[in-house]
């Protein structure tokens, strides 16, 4: 389980850093509601949605499995870590789905 924890969090280091160099910061707005993507929290989705993502052909969660679905989205090759391009696609459009989840405020 560390070795998966430790890819996810690399994916989500390397996801927040690309994200800072794009935009300036690490806020993602979606229809007017905003918020930012922390390291530790994308980590932890990532690793629940490959573990539930493991279970889906045999009905077991596997680690090993979930480790290698995370082992596709990121590029350990060069001078640094990068994402597929497969990958910050998937993360922003499920960040967007997260934000746009989110209670609406109640106006008074």
């Amino acid at each position: 389980m560390d070795q998966l924890q430790s890819l996810a969090e690399s994916i989500a280091e390397t996801y927040v850093r690309d994200l800072r160099r794009e935009t300036g910061s690490n806020v993602i707005t979606v229809e007017g509601k905003s918020g930012s993507v922390d390291i530790p929290l994308l980590a932890a989705g990532l690793v629940g949605n490959a573990l539930l993502l493991s279970q889906k052909n045999t009905g077991i969660t596997s680690e090993r499995d979930a480790f290698w679905i995370l082992a596709n989205l990121i590029i350990l090759d060069g001078p640094e870590y990068s994402l597929t391009a497969h990958a910050t696609s998937a993360i922003t459009k499920l960040t967007e789905i997260s934000l746009s989840k989110q209670s609406k405020p109640v106006i008074h």
